[in-house]
Parts: structure tokens; C-alpha cells; sequence
């Protein structure tokens, strides 16, 4: 049986809460960036943030839900924890994209979770596509990351 709107709308805030933390840990991200190419790509997976967030707050506002975002407290520690080490380590393009893609296995798994639940068809279709966007993001970080020579740490396995 497919879940109630109160118990939809926390699960949909919290992938609110992934993706605002996405759409600007990627912005952050191309900021520090220094190869202008690895910028834009991280600007574009920033914009498909900012879309699904608008998206899903779609969603949870037609299911009656109040909106009052910030992000999500993680999210803005692994921001922080960002800004830290490339002050210290220096802007490489490498860590950068370690960084965005220990982010992108954080939002995976959350995807994950909420996928796991009796979510009503209309919603899961919505969250299934934003899911497969997300791995789609991570592979192409993957092979951003190997076509460059650098080392990848932040394997996504399974996807």
C-alpha cells in the first residue's frame, strides 16, 4: 500500500536536502576547480540539482508540505571540510572530484533508501529518473577522473 503524504513528505524533504547540498557543493566545487572544461561539467551537474530540487519541492508542495531549507547539516560540514582541505591542500583537480564524488555516493544511497519504500507510481517514476541522473553523474565523474590520469578513491560500486 502505497505510503500517506505525511509519511511521503519527510522522505521527500530529505532528497530536497541531497539535492540542494549537491547543487552547491558542485558549484563550490567548479569555483575551487582549475581546468575550466572540469568546471563545466561540475556547473552542469550543479544545474541538474537545482532542477530536481525544484522538482521535488513540486511534488511536496502539492502534497501539502512547508518548505524551510537551508540544507542539510552534513552537507554543509562536508562543504566546510572542502573549503578546509583545499586551503590547505590546494585546489587540485583530483581531490575535487574524490570530494564530489564521496557526495554522490551519499546522495545514491539516499536515493536508495527512499526507493526502497512503497512510494505512489507518479513519485517513484520522479524519483527513479533523478536516481538514474545521479549514477549517471557519478560514472561520468568516474571516467572524468580516469581519462585525466587521476586516481580515483570514491568508487560507486553496483552502478
Amino acid at each position: 500500500m502505497p505510503l500517506k503524504n505525511r509519511e511521503l513528505i519527510p522522505i521527500l524533504k530529505d532528497l530536497i536536502e541531497v539535492c540542494k547540498d549537491g547543487e552547491q557543493g558542485y558549484k563550490d566545487a567548479a569555483d575551487d576547480v582549475r581546468d575550466s572544461e572540469v568546471a563545466k561539467i561540475l556547473l552542469k551537474h550543479s544545474e541538474q540539482r537545482g532542477a530536481y530540487f525544484g522538482e521535488l519541492q513540486y511534488v511536496v508542495s502539492k502534497l501539502g508540505g512547508q518548505l524551510e531549507f537551508s540544507g542539510s547539516i552534513l552537507g554543509i560540514l562536508h562543504r566546510r571540510w572542502m573549503d578546509v582541505k583545499f586551503a590547505v591542500a590546494g585546489s587540485n583537480t583530483e581531490s575535487i572530484l574524490n570530494e564530489c564524488l564521496r557526495g554522490e555516493k551519499a546522495a545514491i544511497s539516499n536515493y536508495e533508501k527512499a526507493l526502497s519504500r512503497e512510494l505512489p507510481p507518479d513519485i517513484m517514476g520522479l524519483v527513479k529518473r533523478q536516481y538514474g541522473g545521479i549514477t549517471e553523474a557519478a560514472e561520468e565523474l568516474i571516467q572524468l577522473s580516469a581519462s585525466l590520469g587521476l586516481t580515483v578513491k570514491s568508487h560507486i560500486q553496483g552502478h
